[in-house]
């Protein structure tokens, strides 16, 4: 059945381990359930927009290596700067219940969304999935229904992710928090630079 299909090939990306979880997992712990699903709305919104890019053939802009490269150069230095404010400006809050202002749900919206959209992975994960979907089910209405249980299947992960970072933040000191931060903004600097290394 395409639903289940899809279901269980988003769900198995959860074992997918980048800058896209990092960033979900800092912003959980400093915000708590609320700030996490934010970012998870972000990176949900970036997928949609992924899979309506490549679905409907309005992608040869993004196809065009000039263009890559320069999407790559914007990527990596997105990467690179948050990477840098979590290894040297790290904020720890002791506080379980951050109280969340409009512009800060707005900030991490925009950060989830960012952070998967400029992916150049996401972006070659998706046209895989997209292509195997077609293979399998044509230009169809299992097609729309796979696609659609594939999102459901890596928001799913997504959700679970913050559940369970949300849960264990009450058992880590102020400094291994701040060590997990400094090792998060450390993933995302060198994820930057192979960003822009790549596409050079």
């Amino acid at each position: 059945m395409a639903f289940i299909e899809g279901y269980a090939m988003g769900f198995a990306m959860v074992i997918f381990i980048g800058p896209v979880f990092f960033t979900l997992l800092k912003s959980s712990l400093q915000y708590g359930f609320w700030g996490g699903m934010m970012v998870t709305g972000g990176i949900f919104v970036s997928d949609m927009a992924w899979v309506v890019l490549c679905s409907f053939g309005a992608i040869p802009f993004f196809k065009n290596p000039g263009n890559q490269i320069w999407l790559g150069i914007l990527g990596g230095i997105l990467l690179f700067a948050l990477g840098i404010k979590y290894v040297f400006k790290p904020v720890l809050y002791s506080d379980e219940n951050i109280s969340l202002q409009s512009r800060h749900y707005t900030a991490l919206f925009a950060k989830g969304f960012l952070v998967n959209f400029v992916s150049p992975f996401v972006f070659l994960v998706w046209i895989s999935v997209i292509g195997y979907g077609r293979t399998k089910f044509g230009v169809s209405a299992d097609l729309a229904l796979f696609l659609c249980a594939v999102l459901l299947g890596i928001l799913t992960t997504d959700s679970l992710k913050v559940i369970f970072s949300h849960r264990i933040k009450a058992l880590l000191q102020p400094g291994l928090l701040l060590n997990i931060y400094r090792i998060i903004g450390l993933v995302l600097i060198v994820s930057g630079v192979r960003m822009i290394w790549y596409v050079m």
